[in-house]
């Protein structure tokens, strides 16, 4: 099971070393090889799995190569995001290079969209569209037992120069996995800078989401959860091991009320001693929620309010207000718990420079612990790439063309309605100088930090930041 490096993101920047990647601030464990990991197992006791994550190892593509002639690999599983194509095709053709008989199998969220034009490289045998746990599974029992595959939704593969398959892989019983294979890395590399500095535990309570926000690329499958019992028995499994902070990875944890207060009254019934976090919407919050979460560990909450203006945000189908959002962020403070509040830069309705100042004087106000800027990605699968298209504002052959061909420094497109590329980039530098490198913000981190471990990785995630925003600035 491959996490192939990121040495070639696919990133949205003017100058090289001007933007942040999540992985310049903070380090999740591979949350898809795990499970598919602990998925084999679960089928049967025959297969001995390894994971090669080259990101947290600092791993080139030729030492990954080297590794899997060393474990004598009888099947790879390699894993995708779309912005990071380039070194999984890079890595993949680099394996089959030197051991051509080894099934290469691709997975992962880019899957969901470039299925077909990821096949029609020969460095992939196979495909994954969705959830992988059953399919490669099957695929992997079938291979050591020398049967033919039974070609199953979600899954593609070349016969001759064609590329079959369709559809999406959806188990409908989240608690019939087993939990991520936890042994298989070494969890305590893994860190997340806005917790509490120690090792995190990134635990799936559900997949998928049931709101439809016009700039998410989130695959549109069902919403499915786990049970409160289900999730609960992992944080323990967690707990036994020496980890006691967690994020819940869900794209959104609070899709409703009553499943947090569930979790947390079970956490406060077993007298788990744990700190955690989560990513929420302010819509599906309240102060007894909050309250209860803050007493069952709850350190930090990430909401996406994105836009400055009601207008704004009708634009983007977030069903929120602005009115909201303020309130949101008081109630979440006012109950010890610290806030970190998303926002995009470039939307629709961002017409002027005044619109982002107003954004990012709007960021300040509503006094945040944090925030993070984003400028928009009309991505592949979002209403707002549909969108963009149908204008004439983004070339919907470019980011297919960059599957199909590959290459080492892929700018992804940017709409430019009305604001230029540069305009753009130049507020997003302004943006982050501003709202982190105030003195009041700095004091407050210092004052706040309660461990070694905590304040190496802050530091670190001021370097790199101040350092990207620097270059970026000349």
């Amino acid at each position: 099971m491959i996490n192939p490096s990121r040495e070639h993101l696919a990133r949205l920047d003017i100058s090289r070393d001007f933007s942040l990647d999540l992985g310049d601030i903070s380090s999740f464990p591979p949350m898809g090889l795990m499970y598919l990991a602990q998925a084999l197992r679960q089928r049967s006791a025959i297969f001995e799995i390894k994971i090669l994550d080259a990101v947290v190892n600092g791993l080139s593509c030729e030492e990954v190569v080297s590794k899997v002639l060393e474990y004598d690999a009888q099947v790879i599983g390699i894993t995708a995001y779309s912005y990071t194509f380039y070194d999984v095709w890079k890595t993949a053709n680099a394996i089959k290079h030197s051991a051509p008989s080894i099934p290469i199998v691709i997975g992962g969220p880019h899957m969901f969209i470039f299925a077909r034009e990821t096949m029609s490289h020969s460095c992939f045998d196979y495909g994954v569209a969705g959830d992988g746990e059953v399919i490669f599974s099957d695929f992997c029992e079938a291979l050591y037992r020398g049967e033919d595959f039974v070609p199953a939704s979600g899954l593609f593969y070349r016969k001759g120069k064609a590329v079959c398959g369709d559809g999406i892989a959806i188990v409908e019983d989240l608690n019939s996995f087993s939990f991520p294979a936890l042994d298989l890395i070494d969890a305590f590399r893994y860190y997340n800078t806005i917790g509490k500095g120690s090792a995190v535990g990134t635990i799936c309570s559900s997949r998928g989401c049931p709101f439809r926000c016009t700039f998410c690329q989130v695959p549109k499958r069902p919403y499915l959860i786990r049970s409160t019992e289900n999730v609960i028995a992992e944080i323990r499994e967690y707990v036994n091991k020496g980890i006691s902070d967690f994020f819940f990875f869900d794209d959104l944890f609070n899709i409703t009320k009553g499943r947090v207060f569930e979790i947390c009254e079970e956490i406060l019934r077993l007298g788990l001693k744990i700190g955690w976090m989560f990513r929420g919407r302010i819509d599906q919050m309240d102060n007894q929620m909050l309250k209860l979460s803050r007493r069952a560990g709850c350190h930090t909450i990430s909401i996406g309010v994105e836009d400055a203006t009601d207008h704004g945000l009708k634009s983007i189908k977030k069903n929120i207000t602005i009115r909201q959002s303020f309130e949101s962020v008081r109630m979440i403070r006012r109950n010890g718990i610290r806030c970190s509040v998303n926002w995009l830069i470039g939307l629709p309705s961002h017409r002027s420079s005044k619109d982002l100042s107003n954004l990012l004087d709007t960021a300040i106000r509503i006094k945040s612990d944090y925030a993070q800027f984003s400028i928009l990605q009309c991505l592949p699968g979002s209403e707002l790439y549909e969108q963009a298209i149908q204008e004439g504002g983004i070339d919907p052959e470019e980011w297919r063309g960059y599957v199909l061909n590959p290459v080492m420094h892929f700018s992804p497109p940017i709409w430019e309605k009305y604001l230029t590329k540069k305009e753009l980039f130049l507020f997003y530098a302004h943006a982050y100088r501003r709202y982190y490198f105030r003195p009041h913000f700095i004091l407050r981190e210092v004052l706040y930090i309660r461990s070694a471990s905590e304040a190496i990785h802050k530091i670190k995630a001021f370097k790199n930041t101040f350092f990207s925003l620097k270059s970026g600035s000349k």
